[in-house]
């Protein structure tokens, strides 16, 4: 399995009831107590066998929380294909975001390939994003959970404000991997940016043709709501053509450029390593 998100699946044994609960619950406080009780009750059963730290139930819980924004939202999956993750590591990451955003959910999973990813949750009404993150071998095959020890690591941002601040409590270890999410954030903003869309390769043919039909909405829905509720995603693959690749003389990095009436807002421009 390819995914975070697809491993997290698989490995806990709330995931599904998570996903159901953040679904059909119309407020998501609700769905976080009730989500909250499902853990608890499974976790306890599982301390008759296993020691849990209080380290591991932590980190459970927030990636359930992010695991149901994830559902709740359509299952959202952006990767960056390799040559962008490549280039965006070698770009220093921007000192803001951008003013405005714009990412393909309010809450998706984004993927870096060969560092991990981030579970991110969209809180437009603070200008704010929860960032969990995941390393890459997250929930490793033929691996118990409990003894897997997973870790995340939480971020909170605000934008447009300086992201220095922000990030001070970052833990060193993670900060190759929130550059490369940060990086990839603010890629989304790129009018060069060129984006692909595809169910999972092990989703049935005939329901991903279904849910691309041409002329029947019905039929469109109908399959997307087959793909999702079997726990299948749709992929967003995030590229830029022409990208040098292989190594780089020089980093790249973000430039922010003024523009509208007296030049009042602001948006960035990447410049890509050389």
């Amino acid at each position: 399995m390819e995914y975070a998100v697809q491993r997290y699946a698989a490995t806990r044994p709330w995931a599904k009831r998570v996903g159901q609960l953040y679904v059909q619950t119309v407020q998501a406080a609700e769905a976080r107590a009730q989500m909250k009780d499902v853990i608890k009750r499974e976790l306890e059963r599982a301390a008759q066998v296993f020691e849990i730290p209080q380290a591991a139930i932590v980190c459970e819980l927030a990636l359930a929380e992010a695991w149901g924004h994830f559902v709740r939202h359509g299952r959202v999956i952006s990767h960056l294909e390799a040559a962008l993750a490549s280039a965006l590591a070698h770009t220093r990451q921007p000192s803001n975001l951008p003013d405005t955003l714009n990412l393909p959910a309010a809450a998706f999973f984004l993927h870096v390939p060969g560092e991990g990813g981030a579970f991110v949750a969209h809180q437009p009404e603070r200008k704010a994003l929860l960032l969990t993150l995941v390393r890459m071998g997250f929930a490793p095959d033929g691996v118990n959970w409990l003894q897997a020890a997973d870790q995340v690591e939480l971020v909170r941002v605000e934008y447009p404000g300086e992201l220095a601040a922000q990030l001070g409590g970052v833990a060193e270890e993670w900060l190759s991997l929130l550059s490369s999410v940060l990086n990839g954030l603010a890629m989304m903003t790129q009018p060069r940016l060129e984006l692909a869309k595809a169910w999972e390769s092990a989703a049935p043919a005939d329901w991903v043709a279904d849910a691309a039909h041409p002329s029947c909405a019905k039929t469109r829905q109908k399959a997307r709501s087959q793909l999702l509720k079997s726990g299948f995603g749709e992929v967003t693959f995030c590229r830029v053509a022409d990208l040098a690749g292989g190594e780089y003389a020089s980093q790249g990095y973000w430039r922010r450029q003024a523009f509208g009436e007296e030049k009042a807002n602001s948006r960035l421009v990447w410049v890509a390593p050389r």
